[in-house]
């Protein structure tokens, strides 16, 4: 889960790198009629959706099994990816894919980013999104002196009486705090 996190992260950077620099340069030749030779490059928001998107996402996926009542297992999350992302061109099992024997059945899943390949095994995605950080955390890095910091976590300026009874799990946590940071970013 962890790892799924670090590289989501990374894919959101580099998005923010490719919207800022890449793109932008390109563009601004254009229109100044500088004569260049375009860069190709991936535009890897398919990957950031991939991760983030409502409902569909893997985040949103595995929230929803983190919510569901009774028992559900990893084996039932990754089930349940397998279901809503069938199709996705980034994303793949060994039940989506029989004949790729590096993927071990009802225990991995891969996603083809940026920088390649990566497998992830499903053990303990539930758990560790489910290790939720509670809203007086929340109200202290808003709190915090440091704009920046303070700019990842806007739900800690909700009034004590206007948060939710459930706490928000860590996948979602790290997501809205990605999205608040590049946002922050391309201000700049």
């Amino acid at each position: 889960f962890e790892q799924f996190c670090i590289n989501y992260c990374n894919e959101k950077l580099q998005q923010l790198f490719i919207e800022l620099v890449l793109k932008q340069e390109q563009e601004e030749y254009r229109r100044e009629g500088i004569a260049w030779q375009t860069i190709d490059y991936f535009n890897n928001q398919i990957i950031c959706d991939l991760a983030e998107q409502s409902h569909k996402g893997i985040i949103a996926i595995i929230d929803e099994a983190c919510l569901n009542v009774g028992k559900v297992t990893d084996e039932m999350l990754l089930e349940a990816m397998e279901r809503k992302l069938k199709g996705h061109d980034h994303f793949t099992t060994r039940k989506l894919s029989p004949m790729d024997k590096e993927l071990k059945h009802v225990e991995e899943f891969r996603i083809k980013l940026y920088a390649g390949d990566v497998v992830y095994a499903i053990k303990g995605f539930l758990e560790k999104n489910k290790d939720t950080l509670f809203q007086d955390f929340k109200r202290l890095m808003y709190s915090s002196s440091d704009p920046v910091i303070s700019s990842m976590w806007p739900e800690g300026a909700q009034d004590i009486t206007m948060t939710t009874k459930r706490p928000q799990t860590a996948g979602t946590l790290f997501k809205n705090s990605m999205i608040a940071l590049v946002k922050n970013l391309a201000c700049k």
